[in-house]
């Protein structure tokens, strides 16, 4: 039985087809693995850490699943497995530095509060940051503000007649304080009085 074909023929043989000489080389096609049980227990310990600091945990896998294009972990390949850890690591930093910049502004209002030194924070922070919001600065302008704060020595202000009253005579002194004088002397022409 002979076949002769022309043109495009698709799959139309019948019987027995033998290809001598042609190899399939199918080395192209990688085996996909999944990941292995460590793997697994690494993600699911940095998802706790993120748990941790307030974050969704819902949320993490949601994150790593839309950078790996999957939908659930069991998708995740041993390839992608560095990947889906980076996502993680990112997103845990973050997490930290936010932490961080929380715990600050609460003792940089502690230390103003002590101090009484709202005004003076403000004003350190508009010349060297353009900002008075503390939740708007970067962790390092809030340990800078932390340290003015904490170094921060509030002046002890003297009553400001006391400097004018060690300078004044008696004479002027009597001249300021006219009616107290006078009221004086006659309590004490009063009291001469009756007692001599």
């Amino acid at each position: 039985m002979s076949q002769d074909f022309h043109g495009g023929v698709g799959q139309v043989a019948e019987g027995d087809i033998n290809n001598y000489g042609i190899s399939i080389n199918l080395t192209d096609k990688t085996e996909v693995r999944g990941l292995v049980s460590a793997q697994r227990k690494e993600l699911h310990e940095l998802r706790a850490k993120c748990e941790e600091l307030g974050d969704d945990p819902r949320d993490v896998w949601r994150t790593v699943h839309a950078q790996l294009a999957v939908t659930s972990i069991s998708e995740i390949t041993a390839e992608q497995f560095i990947d889906a850890r980076n996502v993680m690591q990112t997103r845990l930093e973050r997490l930290q530095e936010e932490a961080d910049k929380r715990r600050l502004v609460g003792k940089v209002l502690r230390a103003v509060a002590e101090k009484d030194a709202k005004t003076e924070m403000n004003t350190f922070c508009e010349l060297n940051f353009g900002r008075t919001q503390l939740n708007n600065l970067q962790k390092p302008q809030l340990q800078k503000t932390l340290e003015f704060v904490l170094g921060f020595k509030p002046d002890i202000q003297t009553a400001p007649l006391a400097p004018e009253i060690s300078s004044l005579t008696f004479k002027e002194f009597l001249m300021l304080n006219r009616q107290n004088a006078a009221g004086l002397f006659c309590l004490g022409l009063l009291i001469g009085g009756i007692l001599f």
